[in-house]
């Protein structure tokens, strides 16, 4: 349940030709994220919005429906008029009270052909085909509009670009991420980190050693700062969309049968099965999956710098799951040689039960539609 910042009641999620917004049918306000935004507002309004949100936004008494964080009071000049929005940088999402989203300014509407000259005709065709071919294009100088989103873009993570938020807490996402991080810094501090890898990581030659326990110890496990750091990133990021799709029984069933698909295929194609497997990547692999087939069209960006000039590469998640899938057989090739230490046929194995399990869940949820045809 979303609770409508201002009278509390239960917000309805609304398919536009523009994208989902969120409205209340109390009070009639509205939540719109600015990647929707975008496509009805003026460039100007949406990067005067902010602007005005990272330098001059004022604590505000409501909170995000999303995320239940106190929003930010934001000021805007208008043509119609003076306009105070709330607005949470974490979600990325505007709150408009009924009537507010009238008086944002949108595009000036293209001349029709008929007005103008000839000459005009072939510089407005010429305008468009550019304009076509810089939409095509998967680089932009515009980075994403939350600023942290900088930091793992600088260390070569890719970041969402146009994130829905979700409709729930993803209470089991932070509960998991929280106990992997607080064990592992327990694990550092007090130096046992190591032993408690030869002790609790799973050993392909011994599947039942400590009465199976390794089967899930394995997983909240990891060998370093790198190892954590990635892990946690990618499951942060993509596993609170796929949780709040899936709701928790059914998450957990899929991290469960991810994880376990890892260690069954690692367990069959890596020669070295003495040495202890560790690390949440095989469910993050299948949580991964389950994100590009579940949600096809959004999309991911990658920081690239030639020199000093900086340009974001842009794909959709489907095709980010392509190039990882052919960057994970790369790996399994290499770990079949004996030449890497990570686990890609744990990986692979993820990817499959979460490549499946999103495949069915838009089979199953394509049979009521038929069936109403």
């Amino acid at each position: 349940m979303l609770p409508c910042p201002s009278c509390h009641d239960r917000l309805s999620r609304i398919q536009t030709p523009r994208g989902i917004i969120y409205g209340c049918p109390g009070c009639g306000g509205k939540s719109v994220t600015i990647p929707v935004l975008r496509k009805d507002a003026s460039t100007q309004f949406v990067k005067d919005l902010l602007i005005a949100a990272r330098e001059n936004g004022r604590p505000s008494p409501r909170q995000c429906p999303f995320c239940g964080r106190p929003m930010k009071l934001v000021s805007l000049d208008t043509p119609q008029g003076r306009l105070d929005l709330d607005y949470c940088g974490l979600c990325n999402s505007v709150w408009f009270d009924p009537g507010e989203d009238q008086a944002v300014p949108t595009p000036p509407p293209a001349p029709s052909e008929e007005e103008l000259s000839p000459k005009a005709r072939e510089a407005l065709a010429l305008y468009q085909l550019k304009s076509q071919a810089e939409e095509r294009s998967a680089f932009d100088e515009d980075g994403p509009d939350s600023a942290w989103q900088y930091i793992p873009a600088i260390l070569g993570f890719p970041v969402e670009f146009n994130d829905t938020p979700v409709s729930r807490r993803p209470w089991i996402t932070w509960g998991m991420a929280a106990f992997m991080a607080a064990l592992f810094v327990a694990l550092m501090a007090s130096g046992t980190l190591r032993a408690a890898i030869e002790q609790y990581g799973f050993v392909p030659q011994d599947w039942l050693r400590r009465q199976g326990a390794t089967l899930l110890a394995s997983f909240f496990l990891h060998g370093g700062v790198l190892h954590i750091v990635s892990n946690l990133y990618f499951f942060l990021v993509f596993a609170d969309s796929v949780e709040d799709h899936l709701r928790p029984a059914r998450f957990l069933l899929l991290l469960l049968g991810a994880h376990l698909a890892g260690l069954a295929l690692h367990a069959a194609a890596d020669p070295r099965g003495d040495i202890p497997l560790v690390g949440a990547s095989g469910g993050i692999a299948g949580v991964l999956a389950y994100y590009a087939v579940t949600f096809p069209r959004a999309k991911l960006g990658f920081m690239l710098r030639l020199y000093w000039v900086f340009r974001w590469f842009r794909i959709s998640a489907v095709w980010a799951l392509v190039l990882f899938v052919g960057i994970q057989l790369f790996g399994a090739w290499q770990q079949r040689m004996g030449f890497s230490n990570t686990s890609s046929f744990g990986h692979l194995g993820g990817l499959a039960v979460g490549l499946a399990a999103g495949l069915w869940s838009r089979a199953t949820a394509r049979q009521p539609e038929q069936g109403q045809a």
